[in-house]
């Protein structure tokens, strides 16, 4: 069934509710996930860690990879996830779309889902209208992504400034020794990074850009995880 993601607001869904169990069969053929720099830390350690540039746009993002082949999804199966992270897109669902209008978080509701209907376990709103407290941690939490999302278009912004993203090709080699090249990703030079003046160096300390930085390449080594066995 297809995501519909419609705004939320307290008329029309004032019954609305949503289940224990989420159905997350939309990430089924997702083989990347957008990551926020902040969350580099805590995603090291379930999925390797890349930077991708949009054909279209030109733009960076930063992903988490969760299978090497277009439309799936290793870390995903019988609709429960194998790993220790779940990035905020997939832990805001079936919440998305989320956007600021006039310091207002907006957020958009997947009617669509299985988990989404009225007397389910979780309403959103009270009888009076108001929000419930499962709700507003979910409007939390999505204030959350929009400005962890200006933060991480920064921080590339800065690696770029500093020529320390480069394109790089992954070779995988499975236990039948067939071996495959990943291409379009973009990693961080390391061999740049130790070259940087003392100056940036001191910068990139302050601004707390390190942990980010190794997080990203030591998750590089996660990438058996999402090969095809």
């Amino acid at each position: 069934m297809k995501t519909q993601f419609v705004p939320l607001n307290d008329a029309s869904h004032k019954n609305l509710a949503i289940g224990d169990k989420v159905d997350y069969s939309l990430f089924e053929t997702m083989h990347m996930l957008p990551l926020q720099v902040q969350e580099f830390m805590s995603a090291a350690t379930s999925f390797p860690i890349v930077f991708t540039k949009n054909a279209q746009t030109g733009e960076f993002l930063s992903i988490a990879i969760t299978a090497l082949k277009p439309n799936t999804n290793k870390l995903l199966k019988n609709g429960q996830w194998q790993c220790r992270y779940l990035p905020i897109q997939v832990q805001l669902y079936p919440f998305g779309m989320s956007y600021i209008d006039n310091d207002n978080v907006i957020l958009g509701v997947d009617v669509n889902n299985s988990s989404v209907a009225e007397h389910e376990a979780h309403r959103l709103f009270d009888d009076s209208g108001n929000q419930t407290v499962y709700l507003s941690k979910k409007l939390e939490l999505a204030s959350l992504q929009a400005s962890y999302h200006e933060m991480t278009k920064y921080f590339i912004k800065v690696l770029l400034n500093h020529g320390l993203l480069q394109p790089r090709t992954l070779t995988v080699t499975t236990l039948d020794g067939t071996k495959t090249n990943i291409d379009g990703i973009y990693t961080i030079d390391e061999e740049k990074l130790q070259q940087l003046d003392d100056t940036t160096l001191l910068d990139f300390a302050k601004r707390g850009f390190y942990s980010a930085i190794y997080a990203h390449l030591c998750s590089l080594n996660l990438i058996d995880l999402v090969m095809e066995k």
